[in-house]
């Protein structure tokens, strides 16, 4: 075959892989042809690429396409709630619970915004209410935060009973055992104090300002060594930071 011919009949097959092809729908076209599923499976991508407009965006168009759908309302809700809309969180996780009242994580993140407007006999209710709810899989969860909500009212020994039943449910829930730590040393507990902080170390461990409240506990209990390797830590894995300010400082005083 002439090399015209071949170069004529190369043209033509592009161009029918091209036409079968067809042109690109553009990402707002496809993006409505989504279910809500996939979109929250979309808003949970967009999330952890740190594109939280977007996945509120996206969240949006899924709720107005489910008004029915306690489940959008409660996945909406606690979007906003991580945004700090908290007013429009509240709004949504609302919904959710009028369309099922059983909906219990909603009720724990309704808990946890009203917190946060410092509505703390509401979100008491609602976390005690969530309580209720014996097939729920994280208890612990709840008592979290009602550990860190009566915290916030300076009840700091009830704080320390929903700290302790947090961990008695989930021995490897860290945070619980941390924030048990930071109670207990509210109380005057400092030995005790210090064991949960020490428990809380495999979540805690590039954290700066763990092994500055960590070194601080250990100087508290009269354990200089132990505490000046803590704040050592603190400024190796967070140079520069408040924590390692303040832990500069602490080690100045215990070496005198």
């Amino acid at each position: 075959m002439p090399m015209r011919y071949r170069f004529v009949t190369v043209v033509i097959l592009a161009l029918v892989a091209l036409a079968a092809c067809g042109p690109k729908k553009p990402e707002e076209q496809q993006r409505k042809e989504l279910s809500p599923t996939e979109k929250v499976r979309m808003a949970d991508s967009f999330r952890n690429a740190g594109r939280m407009n977007e996945a509120l965006e996206i969240l949006e168009e899924a709720v107005a396409e489910s008004p029915d759908s306690s489940r959008m309302h409660g996945i909406y809700g606690e979007y906003l709630f991580l945004a700090g809309r908290y007013v429009a969180a509240e709004e949504e996780l609302n919904r959710a619970l009028v369309l099922d009242p059983h909906l219990t994580d909603s009720r724990n993140w309704l808990g946890a915004t009203l917190a946060e407007q410092e509505r703390h006999a509401e979100a008491q209710e609602q976390y005690e209410w969530a309580l209720k709810d014996p097939a729920y899989p994280t208890p612990e969860l709840i008592h979290l935060n009602l550990g860190m909500l009566y915290r916030a009212r300076g009840m700091d020994q009830e704080g320390v009973d929903a700290f302790r039943q947090a961990v008695q449910i989930n021995p490897r829930f860290f945070k619980a055992h941390l924030e048990l730590a930071l109670a207990l040393e509210s109380v005057g507990k400092l030995e005790e104090a210090l064991d949960e902080i020490v428990v809380a170390e495999p979540a805690f461990r590039a954290d700066g300002e763990y092994w500055y409240r960590r070194g601080f506990l250990e100087f508290r209990v009269r354990d200089p060594q132990r505490a000046l390797e803590s704040l050592r830590r603190c400024l190796d894995v967070s140079p520069g930071s408040p924590a390692a300010a303040q832990a500069r400082e602490l080690m100045e005083m215990i070496k005198g």
